[in-house]
């Protein structure tokens, strides 16, 4: 999940984090309090990153939130405030580490933890809030407690992968009911991310509200159903203007959701007649009726759009009767009289539209394949004088892709171009089905995934096909695809150990990643099946390594999931397995890291250890064992492994960090939670260090100390 949004979504951010870590700090010795304040920091950066990237489950809440008197009043207050905030506000992280500075000056412990948590984030890029604040204080180090995190995103969520994409962007276009809302609080101007920010304040106020089988429930909600939508857009019609509806209508349609988009296209021709909006939406009601295949009714819809447009500008015209020879050609129809008419009204254009149309026009041959045509088109754009530099750069980049392209005698080569099309579609349809999975819209991705050709893009097909409900037993190719079937369906353990058991069996004679085929299979095993299945298929004969291997797999799987202590049962298994020395040693080695990523120091460097008496030629056991008996403050033993780590591979940066860090510490520890930032290289950590190290030395830690960048700026914080 990425971080993040405005300032005052920031703000909204730090506040509740202060509550939930003062509630913490407060019960310093109550595991159930911090375990209950952790689960709820999961629970809100879950429905944050949802609503920042999931159109209908924003619209979902928005309308929730609306009906709410005292919410949507809250709502539309803020949003009228917004209007007058300066727009000479501080950078977002600027702001975090003036904020930092500001709490430390005052002695306020937990608004300060909250904000080291959100500079920290924003420093790496991911949401590590709910460990940071749960690990203060405690003795289970922040990577034990994101495998809670992980654990229980598995156990409560649907899809759980969806919430670890990155998904849409939120600006990419305003969500749906998002400029209804500022419309009704008498901003209708206001601008896109500055609606956002108000909404996602309230909207994490009203989550918070909510009981926690609620919450649940809420980040399961599926997708708007047509019906949901019909209702949730009904009330952007009753507004004066049409540019709130007009909004969410281009969302849903950019989106790939064609339905929804459709009807309320056709909402908006009804709702606001003479209007510009009435044009642009008979357009694109074309548009996607003709995608669709419906000529005969994306006519209709062109023509009332050309008919709605006459009287208007000369340009709105030429595309009118463009988009009537494109759909007039889908039918059979020769529209050549109607193409001289477009050029005699190009010739009368302005330079801008008329490069706008010829590169329209050129778009248009694109897609018909008609690429001498096209070629023609673009030749104009660039002989016209004083054009948009923009227009002419967009031609000349599609001239380039054409001239890598020509025949023998100088033409476009009509097959070899459209081949390279076709290639350009089908990456772009897997992007877009990719990018709306990871926005929590399987449907919408499968039926972006069904528009690539891609050889590689059946596995995605089966994915969105099973996260959306659907049918999936046409895109199941292998038997690790009817595995999962098998699981979602709820079918018994043996049946599901069984069918998986093939999957494992064949990765492994063929050497490949068995993990990958447990992946998918582990998010439908509630604890108990996952155990019955799992001992199934560990069951096996140990000839050739092959338990250790399998249970090595298994471990890798479920540490993914979160689920530490299976995983930790699941390498001791192997290791009872008797397997060869090269895989016993690499059974220890992953056996330490894991121990270690779990806050049990000692029995890493035991592992590590043991890993190290097969084979001490295995660098990343060294740098492993070095991190550990950091944690442990044995500094000089921590040294001499480190050293160990880079002499068998100094290539590595992150081992030639460690010993140089550790260079520094051994000679004069300082504070063992600062020392080890210090010296562990994980992102954020050197700029956590620098915080502490100042806080400690001068108590202020003024914003530029978050600036450091090398350890050679820290070292001289640390006296």
């Amino acid at each position: 999940m990425r971080v993040s949004e405005g300032n005052l979504t920031q703000q909204y951010y730090t506040d509740y984090l202060t509550i939930l870590a003062d509630e913490m700090l407060s019960h310093a010795t109550d595991d159930a309090v911090r375990f209950g304040v952790h689960e709820n920091i999961v629970f809100r950066n879950l429905f944050l990153h949802r609503m920042s990237v999931d159109g209908g489950f924003h619209a979902r809440v928005l309308a929730a939130i609306l009906q709410q008197p005292d919410d949507s009043r809250v709502l539309l207050d803020l949003l009228h405030a917004a209007e007058n905030i300066s727009d000479d506000v501080l950078p977002v992280l600027d702001w975090l580490k003036q904020e930092h500075a500001s709490a430390v000056e005052h002695g306020e412990s937990s608004r300060k933890l909250a904000l080291t948590a959100l500079i920290r984030s924003y420093i790496s890029g991911t949401n590590q809030a709910a460990e940071i604040i749960a690990s203060f204080g405690d003795t289970r180090p922040e990577s034990w407690w994101q495998f809670k995190t992980r654990a229980i995103t598995t156990s409560e969520v649907r899809n759980p992968d969806m919430y670890f994409g990155v998904g849409r962007r939120p600006f990419w276009h305003e969500f749906p009911l998002d400029r209804y809302t500022a419309v009704r609080a008498g901003v209708p101007s206001l601008p896109p991310q500055d609606i956002y920010d108000c909404v996602v304040c309230i909207a994490g106020a009203w989550f918070s509200s909510l009981t926690r089988e609620e919450m649940i429930t809420w980040l399961n909600m599926p997708q708007p159903t047509l019906a949901e939508w019909d209702s949730l857009c009904s009330l952007l019609l009753d507004c004066e203007t049409p540019d709130a509806a007009l909004s969410t209508a281009n969302w849903l349609y950019a989106s790939g959701n064609n339905e929804p988009a459709l009807d309320l296209y056709a909402n908006i021709a009804l709702a606001f007649p003479g209007t510009p909006a009435e044009t642009v939406s008979f357009e694109l009601i074309g548009t996607i009726l003709r995608r669709s295949g419906d000529f005969d009714n994306a006519f209709e819809a062109y023509k009332n759009a050309f008919m709605t447009s006459r009287g208007g500008p000369a340009y709105q015209t030429a595309i009118g009767l463009k988009n009537l020879c494109e759909v007039g050609e889908d039918l059979g129809e020769d529209m050549s009289e109607y193409y001289t008419r477009i050029a005699g009204i190009a010739a009368m254009l302005p330079v801008t539209d008329k490069l706008r149309l010829y590169l329209e026009l050129a778009a248009s041959c694109r897609r018909r394949h008609a690429y001498e045509d096209e070629y023609h088109h673009l030749e104009l754009i660039i002989g016209e004088e004083g054009g948009d530099e923009e227009l002419v750069d967009t031609a000349m980049s599609r001239l380039s892709e054409m001239n890598s392209h020509l025949t023998a005698d100088g033409r476009p080569d009509a097959l070899s171009l459209k081949a390279f099309d076709d290639e350009i579609e089908s990456s772009v349809a897997a992007t877009r089905g990719t990018a709306a999975y990871f926005g929590f819209d399987p449907s919408c991705a499968l039926d972006w995934y069904c528009r690539s050709s891609s050889p590689e893009i059946l596995p995605l097909q089966f994915k969105a096909a099973v996260a959306a409900g659907v049918d999936a037993a046409a895109y199941a190719q292998t038997s690790a695809e009817k595995t999962v079937l098998l699981a979602a369906a709820d079918a018994p353990s043996a049946l599901i150990a069984g069918e998986l058991n093939k999957s494992v069996t064949s990765s492994w004679q063929n050497g490949a990643d068995i993990s990958a085929v447990l992946d998918p299979v582990l998010p439908h095993l509630n604890a108990e099946k996952r155990s019955a299945v799992f001992a199934d298929l560990t069951n096996r004969s140990t000839r050739d390594d092959e338990r250790a291997v399998v249970c090595s797999a298994v471990s890798r799987a479920l540490l993914t999931a979160g689920f530490a202590d299976e995983a930790r049962s699941m390498l001791r298994a192997a290791l009872r397995a008797n397997p060869g020395r090269e895989t016993r040693s690499r059974l220890f080695a992953e056996l330490g890291w894991l121990e270690h990523e779990s806050g049990l120091y000692a029995d890493s460097v035991d592992a590590c250890r043991s890993a190290l008496k097969i084979n001490d030629q295995f660098p990343a056991v060294w740098a492993c064992m070095a991190r550990s008996l950091v944690c442990m403050e044995k500094y000089d033993d921590a040294l001499l492994a480190a050293s160990r780590a880079v002499v068998q591979n100094p290539a590595n940066e992150s081992y030639q960090y460690l010993r140089s860090a550790l260079q520094i510490v051994a000679s004069s520890p300082v504070n063992p939670a600062a020392d080890r930032l210090f010296i562990l290289p994980e992102p954020g950590f050197l700029e956590a260090a620098a915080a502490e190290y100042m806080i400690q030395k001068t108590s202020s830690c003024p914003p530029g100390v978050w600036d450091a960048a090398t350890l050679e700026d820290v070292a001289s914080m640390r006296i």
